[in-house]
């Protein structure tokens, strides 16, 4: 099961419209071990444009995420 996060909005350098851009999310892989990915949505139609896999734990929220200086994470 997969969980995205809450979109965030890149517009383009120079962009023609205020929707020309991408979305970006965050998607959770529920699975233990199993990886999540971020996702990039076209800023118009909401088509995915690319999914990069990551070898590294993520989180629900693109932004809000508070980690202690020293953390391990």
């Amino acid at each position: 099961n997969y969980c995205p996060s809450e979109g965030v909005f890149v517009p383009r350098p120079n962009g023609e419209s205020e929707d020309d851009g991408v979305v970006l999310s965050s998607v959770v892989n529920s699975n233990p071990g199993q990886p999540g990915f971020l996702l990039v949505l076209d800023g118009r139609t909401f088509k995915e444009v690319a999914r990069a896999y990551v070898n590294t734990e993520l989180y629900k929220d693109v932004h809000g995420l508070f980690i202690p200086h020293g953390s391990n994470h």
